[in-house]
């Protein structure tokens, strides 16, 4: 059973990676073909949509898949339960949207927006279905079929969304290419699980799922407030390039680290979830977790720091050269965030959302103190990045000393499950800077370095025989060699049976 759950997660992880790098790829191409299609005026109408409908999605099911992910005894009736609520809400956004379209027109200036707003606000039942159908997938942990669906959906959206561009339907276009997209992935998820609702309601457990969720869903806006003011902040105190230097140079790492952790949390929180009851397995499983994503994200964030300079110049030319210092300070931020985001993960899935709210409360008036302090005291951004670390640290502190209380995760254990890339890391800085002297063009010299930094560090970990590389190697050749014995099979019956938690 253990050789089973490992391959699953594993094989979950791979699927996800996929499901993420070919959606992106998907999408970016005919984001594309449809720029060159449709004026700029029509991408400002819909951003002005988008904001509406991702609010109201926001507040329909944040907590709501989480509780039904974490809890284990989770039946037909929570899902049909949680399904019908949701669609409740998606009925009062809707009428609001609808009623509330002409008013909002007036704003933007468009006279599509009414009918287009009340076209766009539909997604919001389909959003409904697939979010109760994407927790019940995501428990058995078969990421292969939100890979398979997302993929599709994307393909057929875009596909009419450049047809009816080409055609000259302007916003309609993309409308469609959203509205097809959303209706398509519930119906390909639908295809390959068949989950169907009951015609069954359950008060209790409905208040049990809003009673873990409401304390996430106002973790969701303390956080988009908190991203909000510090957003105002800055803009009302800083104006022209060094701002613009500063949200560039956070935003390269941010996306690096944000993408990767993505990969994994999405996986590992069903798996916590299915053995919440055994504390001492959750620790052992977030202890790999630490030590593996540390193994990739810290030499990562290390090496953009230590290429920052010819990474930069190439990249966005010598223009861009002032951003250097906000990217450095950036990628010592985000080293701590992928063992941040694990950790809170592993207290969800024992329940504990009451714990995450008053983490996230915490952290957020430091980080809001902070701010102002940087902001007040400090003429130049790069104070601000300086307070970005600061509250990195603190935040990571603080999720530390609750997993202690929770878990019984020690100080000197969650420090050593990230020391030792850490230290690998320095030894591959110095190697970088070393190759970064030798007189070359700078993209060959850019080129010298990842590949001497990477060279390096993937040689002392295996020399080392470093716990987590090993980890890591061991259970990807495992995996691979047993997928190559098996006939593959691709069904909604694929894995039945073994390790699925409904």
């Amino acid at each position: 059973m253990d050789q089973t759950f490992r391959n699953k997660t594993i094989s979950g992880v791979i699927w996800k990676a996929m499901e993420n790098g070919g959606n992106q790829l998907v999408k970016m191409t005919i984001m594309v073909v449809l720029a060159r299609l449709i004026d700029p005026e029509n991408y400002t109408t819909l951003a002005a949509m988008n904001f509406l409908i991702v609010f109201a999605d926001t507040i329909m099911k944040q907590g709501f898949v989480t509780s039904l992910i974490q809890r284990k005894d989770a039946d037909n009736v929570d899902f049909s339960s949680v399904l019908w609520i949701m669609l409740a809400l998606a009925g009062i956004f809707y009428a609001i949207f609808y009623f509330a379209a002409p008013s909002l027109a007036d704003v933007y200036k468009d006279p599509l927006f009414v009918p287009a707003l009340r076209v766009m606000a539909l997604s919001l039942f389909f959003g409904a279905f697939n979010s109760v159908q994407g927790a019940i997938v995501q428990r058995k942990l078969e990421f292969r079929l939100f890979c398979i669906a997302a993929l599709f959906s994307s393909l057929i959206s875009g596909a009419v969304g450049i047809y009816m561009a080409y055609r000259g339907y302007g916003l309609w276009a993309l409308v469609a290419q959203q509205m097809i997209g959303s209706i398509s992935n519930v119906v390909i998820l639908w295809l390959l699980d068949r989950w169907k609702p009951a015609l069954v309601f359950s008060l209790a457990k409905t208040k049990t799922h809003i009673g873990f969720g409401w304390k996430l869903l106002l973790s969701s806006v303390l956080d988009k407030g908190y991203s909000s003011v510090t957003g105002l902040i800055l803009d009302a105190r800083y104006v022209g390039a060094e701002l613009a230097y500063y949200l560039r140079g956070k935003q390269i790492p941010s996306m690096v680290s944000e993408s990767l952790n993505s990969v994994a949390l999405s996986v590992l929180f069903p798996a916590y979830a299915l053995h919440q009851d055994d504390k001492g397995r959750v620790l052992e499983m977030v202890r790999k977790t630490n030590r593996s994503t540390s193994l990739m994200v810290v030499p990562l964030m290390a090496g953009l720091a230590a290429v920052a300079t010819p990474f930069i110049s190439v990249l966005l030319t010598d223009k861009w050269l002032p951003t250097v210092p906000y990217l450095q300070m950036m990628c010592i931020a985000y080293v701590f965030y992928p063992m941040e985001a694990t950790d809170l993960q592993a207290l969800l899935a024992l329940g504990k959302s009451d714990i995450y709210l008053v983490s996230e409360i915490i952290k957020k008036v430091f980080g809001i103190v902070v701010l102002a302090i940087s902001v007040f005291a400090f003429t130049t951004p790069l104070a601000i990045s300086w307070g970005f670390v600061l509250t990195s640290v603190f935040s990571m502190i603080v999720t530390m000393a609750y997993m202690k209380k929770h878990f019984a995760y020690r100080w000197r254990d969650q420090v050593w499950d990230i020391l030792p890339p850490m230290l690998l890391s320095v030894v591959m800085w110095g190697a970088v800077k070393a190759a970064a002297l030798l007189p070359l063009p700078q993209l060959l010299s850019l080129i010298l370095q990842i590949v001497c930094g990477a060279v390096v560090y993937l040689g002392l970990a295996m020399a080392l025989k470093l716990e987590s590389f090993t980890f890591l190697w061991a259970s990807v050749k495992a995996y691979f060699r047993k997928n190559r014995k098996q006939t593959p099979t691709c069904g909604p019956d694929d894995g039945a049976g073994s390790d699925e938690i409904i």
